[in-house]
């Protein structure tokens, strides 16, 4: 493991001190530090990825494909904008040229856009509502390609 020690602070409602690490989907992060002395918390930050690093197993991570009755996480799916191919977090991939009809017989088109998460955006024909391709599918699914309705 590592023959650092792991420091913790007492934060009391008094001195507000406080380390807060935010981490972004894509891997990119912020560090706030209030009232802590930086080189403590550079110590106390070095020996929690420590201990992290000695309890991760000796192989990459995979992603868990969820379970059938549960939704794909849309922060885990990939657009492959060339392709016009959406891949979800369960690994299920959708043609973004094509048109979609869903359970009600709705028509959704993608024409581009992404909601802030990556996930591609579907417009319905008839009233124009968007909706990511996420909900669409757990609101009006399945949902399936429609015959000659390739954009």
């Amino acid at each position: 493991m590592t023959d650092r020690h792991i420091m913790g602070f007492d934060f009391g409602t008094d001195d507000g001190a406080a380390i807060v690490v935010t981490v972004q989907p894509d891997g990119s992060y912020r560090v706030q530090n209030d009232n802590v002395c930086t080189h403590l918390a550079a110590e106390l930050l070095r020996g929690i990825a420590d201990r992290l690093a000695a309890e991760h197993p000796p192989y990459p991570c995979k992603p868990q494909r969820p379970r059938e009755d549960e939704s794909a996480d849309p922060r885990g799916g990939r657009l492959d904008r060339d392709r016009g191919v959406w891949r979800d977090g369960r690994g299920d991939a959708f043609d973004l040229t094509l048109l979609w009809g869903d359970e009600t017989d709705r028509a959704w088109r993608w024409h581009g856009s992404t909601d802030r998460l990556g996930e591609p955006l579907l417009r319905a024909d008839d009233d124009g509502e968007v909706l990511p391709l996420g909900v669409v599918r757990a609101l009006y699914g399945p949902i399936s390609p429609r015959p000659g309705g390739a954009a």
